[in-house]
């Protein structure tokens, strides 16, 4: 088993001392009305001129004032979505996350300001972001269909695709990490204990795998390797990436773990977590897990005797549901049927589903299957479901459905 130090940084009110007198530092050379450093906000998600899948997200900003930050105000398209104080208005920098829930397709302008405490209200900063996956708001009116009184706007017929504006972004204190900068891993190589590698039932074991940083953003100790799903083996996790790691980077990530006492075939999925508590993967998803499998107690599976089919093709892959359709009534169930095929063949099918208010969910995982299905619901909040799959074969392609959508409506007797 290997060892751990952790050590151990500055006091909560040393930290909160060195932000404010960076804050102020760096917001010096900038005034608002009154000539004194005004108030400043940052939008660092969803990035400037991105494109989404239409389902719920959360928009991530940084606010500033070196006398402590008011109140804070998010609008999508002018209107807005939330207006309150911080957790802690004396603090001079502020994280806050807002839900947003957009129910149609188009191209939408998401604005922020902040309030500092004399009263002051700092420049507007934009971030113009486009949603893909289901029709515009003017394609989703039906008679059947009972329109959720939380979203009135959203779903108005006449309401016509709001114009791409230009962002206007204040400047950024060059202490932080680049706003909107993307996370994303790449898979290198299994270090040790490859795929189906023997081991005796209780033993001991460090597994370790090698990820290329294929994004933008510097990893660093704020970043945790975190167990998702499977076998957890007693891993020793979250555990925080062991160096900073830029892009471009390599970055070998050790696990200590512990083999099952029973004979079997045992699998645990791994991803990495961002310092807003955003999962992310491998693979041209960017939300494929890595994982560990290990044979207890048994032979591991024989090693083909001759080299396999050269892979020409990444894998297709598409979605249906059952019931059929574009709407269900609350209280329903659906089943998710994913089908997939290679020239070689598939070696995992991942189903991915986003209920009504929900985040992103990997609900079934079915490897060296042609076919995977999942039954999920009953569905009782109304909005909009969306899924998708993804399918790799052993070449490490990846291909996704893309997103399908159906509504979940209230039915009035």
């Amino acid at each position: 088993m290997r060892s751990k130090q952790i050590a151990l940084g500055p006091s909560i009110a040393s930290q909160r001392w060195i932000v404010g007198v960076v804050v102020g530092l760096l917001l010096a050379g900038c005034t608002g009305p009154s000539g004194s450093a005004g108030p400043q906000a940052w939008i660092d998600a969803p990035q400037h001129d991105s494109s989404h899948p239409v389902a719920p997200m959360e928009i991530v900003l940084h606010a500033a004032d070196p006398g402590g930050v008011a109140e804070v105000e998010v609008s999508v398209d002018g209107e807005v979505l939330a207006r309150r104080p911080p957790d802690d208005p004396t603090a001079p920098l502020v994280v806050l996350k807002v839900n947003w829930d957009p129910l149609y397709a188009g191209d939408f302008v998401l604005t922020a300001r902040v309030q500092n405490h004399n009263g002051d209200w700092g420049a507007t900063t934009s971030s113009a972001v486009t949603l893909v996956g289901l029709p515009p708001a003017e394609a989703l009116g039906s008679p059947a269909v009972v329109v959720p009184s939380r979203t009135p706007r959203s779903l108005l017929p006449t309401r016509a695709p709001t114009p791409r504006r230009a962002a206007t972004t204040a400047p950024l204190p060059t202490w932080t990490p680049t706003p909107g900068c993307i996370d994303k891993a790449k898979f290198v190589a299994d270090v040790n204990f490859p795929d189906n590698t023997q081991v005796t039932p209780g033993q001991p074991f460090t597994k370790i795998w090698r990820l290329r940083n294929d994004g933008t953003c510097t990893w660093n100790e704020s970043y945790k390797v975190v167990f998702i799903g499977g076998d957890s083996m007693a891993n020793t996790i979250p555990l925080a990436i062991p160096a900073a790691v830029p892009p471009g980077g390599t970055v070998d990530l050790a696990v200590d773990m512990v083999a099952p006492s029973a004979s079997g075939t045992y699998r645990g999925d791994f991803q990495i977590r961002d310092p807003q508590g955003v999962h992310f993967g491998v693979g041209a998803s960017g939300q494929t897990p890595f994982y560990v499998q290990i044979v207890v107690g048994q032979s591991a599976p024989p090693r083909p005797t001759s080299p396999p089919a050269p892979d020409t093709q990444p894998p297709s892959v598409s979605v249906s549901l059952s019931p059929a359709g574009g709407s269900i009534p609350t209280g329903s169930t659906i089943t998710f049927n994913a089908n997939a095929s290679d020239n070689v063949g598939v070696t995992r099918i991942d189903i991915w589903v986003t209920a009504p208010g929900q985040f992103p969910v990997l609900v079934k995982t079915c490897n060296s299957s042609t076919g995977c299905s999942f039954t999920g619901g009953p569905y009782t909040t109304q909005g909009n479901l969306s899924y998708f799959a993804v399918a790799a074969d052993a070449a490490g392609n990846e291909t996704n459905s893309g997103a399908g959508s159906i509504l979940i409506y209230v039915v009035i007797s």
